[in-house]
């Protein structure tokens, strides 16, 4: 055996391993995250008078619903099975479409419908968009605002060019576009599926659950960055999926845009990237090709260049420098602090600290790194407070079936009136019974998230190979599972993750209907419909 070859089985073994680690891991998560949603879950605050409180479940009747929907998946996939290519290609087409006006005509009729404002965090970044368009850089200035939270640049210059189109003030038309957003992550989702999975039910499931997903509805209206990051976050997956497949350029270019859009809305796009270089690393181990190098430098250098682009413009125009802010230190000092008995909650404690010592970030990030330091070590000598400290800290955000999406969105427009429909939704019966739903629809996603890593863990295992792609959004959710436990608590902060878990759901619940039609009383369920080219189990992708 020569010495390249040796080569070869050496950087095969480290991304087999590499992989092994991150199934091992992420498979921890979704066990943890199954079994907390099936057993209880966070009712969050939406009046905002009263704190969020943990409620039983009835941990068989979320198991039984996910059985259910799991025989339904398998009684579609055996229709869709009796058809020809050419028939399921247009049954999917037609649920893509479908689910497409659907959302836009439910999404425009509810942001148009909504009288939200936006206060705190968003309504000084695009107050600060405004006010830079008439020449005022004041809140750049060391301790305003900006100059604080340096992370609003990004969304405040993508608010100066909307402000520009249609006037200070308007958010309508950003309303409008997140609508836009959610439509293009339906379609780029579908895309995602179409090249790596080859059952057509992933695709048609997949739509289905995108237009029952609740919290991304009641999340239209709000006036920050987090559809757009949603969105062009998964289309980031798309493009990487697609060039991974056909080699064609383009597709990096569509990726390096969509990282870069979606870092100037949000900066916990990081993760995403953060996914996508140890994608790079995975896909250079396996295939040895320089290419996928190149192409994840691009992509992470144009997210890089946008930020650093949009530095520089604030920076020559306003003539205050950048890079001033709140050191990203004290966000996770806060992380590990405890407020009225919940963990991690935003207390001030970062703007506080760093204004104590009159901005000067050396100091400030000192003073986060020693509470850090004494923070760990109680940890470290009471387990158990620990525990239960981390425990709180994730069932708040992780086990939120709404995500926050309700209790982020009550703030209205002075002397509006809220429509009956809305009143109940935010106050009434109607967001109540919707909160029971969101809940079945989480345990629904958990569980069959955590089935489809088993799959991917089985063909782990067996030595076979699925495009490495399909593990990109995996990364990007165990990522931003650590992230929570590092940073501050907040619901809102996790949805978008478990957004890119609907990627995985459809087949979780094939996997879990397979299983159930194996079950001696359910073996007549099993007849014709069930096999394709590669038998029962081919349902993701394999590569040669």
């Amino acid at each position: 055996m020569n010495t390249r070859q040796l080569q070869t089985d050496k950087n095969q073994k480290l991304y087999h391993a590499l992989l092994g680690i991150l199934l091992v891991c992420a498979l921890a998560m979704m066990m943890l995250l199954s079994y907390w949603a099936c057993k209880y879950s966070y009712y969050g605050a939406v009046d905002g008078r009263t704190r969020g409180v943990l409620v039983g479940d009835k941990t068989w009747a979320h198991i039984a619903v996910f059985f259910a929907v799991s025989l339904c998946t398998m009684g579609i996939d055996k229709v869709l099975m009796k058809k020809d290519k050419s028939q399921q290609e247009k049954i999917c087409l037609c649920t893509l479409i479908v689910t497409s006006v659907i959302a836009f005509i439910l999404g425009v009729f509810y942001v148009c419908k909504n009288p939200y404002y936006p206060v705190g965090d968003q309504i000084n970044t695009t107050a600060f968009a405004a006010y830079c368009r008439d020449g005022n850089f004041s809140m750049l200035s060391i301790g305003g605002y900006v100059g604080m939270y340096q992370q609003q640049k990004g969304l405040a210059i993508l608010y100066e060019i909307l402000f520009t189109l249609f006037g200070d003030f308007n958010y309508r038309p950003a309303k409008i576009l997140h609508v836009v957003w959610w439509i293009l992550t339906i379609l780029a989702g579908y895309g995602f599926l179409k090249l790596n999975t080859d059952r057509p039910v992933f695709r048609m499931l997949y739509c289905v659950m995108m237009l029952g997903c609740f919290p991304l509805l009641f999340y239209l209206p709000y006036i920050y960055g987090d559809v757009l990051s949603i969105s062009f976050g998964i289309i980031l997956f798309y493009g990487v999926a697609a060039y991974e497949h056909s080699g064609q350029k383009r597709y990096i270019a569509l990726a390096s845009f969509a990282a870069g859009l979606a870092v100037l809305a949000r900066k916990n796009t990081w993760i995403v990237l953060v996914a996508v270089a140890v994608y790079v690393l995975l896909v250079s181990l396996r295939k040895k090709k320089v290419r996928y190098l190149m192409a994840g430098t691009a992509i992470l250098l144009t997210a890089a260049l946008s930020v650093k682009a949009v530095d520089v413009i604030y920076e020559v125009r306003s003539g205050y420098p950048s890079g001033v802010g709140i050191p990203s230190i004290l966000w996770v000092a806060m992380g590990l602090q405890e407020t009225e008995g919940r963990a991690g909650v935003y207390n001030r404690y970062q703007q506080a600290t760093f204004t104590d010592y009159d901005c000067q970030q050396e100091l400030a990030a000192q003073q986060g790194k020693e509470y850090i330091r004494e923070r760990l070590e109680e940890f470290s000598q009471d387990p158990g407070m620990a525990f239960n400290f981390f425990k709180n800290k994730v069932e708040g955000q992780w086990i939120e079936p709404m995500y926050a999406a309700l209790e982020s969105t009550e703030s209205f427009e002075e002397g509006a009136e809220l429509s009956s429909v809305l009143e109940s939704l935010y106050y009434g019966e109607l967001g109540r019974t919707i909160w029971k739903l969101t809940n079945y629809y989480q345990s629904i996603l958990y569980l069959a998230g955590l089935m489809a890593l088993v799959m991917l863990g089985i063909l782990w295992w067996k030595k076979k190979e699925v495009p490495i792609s399909l593990w990109l959004p995996w990364i990007a959710v165990f990522g931003g599972f650590l992230f929570s436990i590092l940073w501050e608590a907040k619901s809102r902060y996790v949805f978008p993750y478990c957004v890119f878990m609907i990627l995985y759901a459809p087949e979780g619940l094939y996997q879990t209907g397979l299983l159930l039609c194996k079950l001696p009383k359910l073996r007549k369920f099993r007849k014709s419909g069930h096999t394709q080219d590669k038998g029962e189990e081919a349902s993701l992708r394999e590569t040669a």
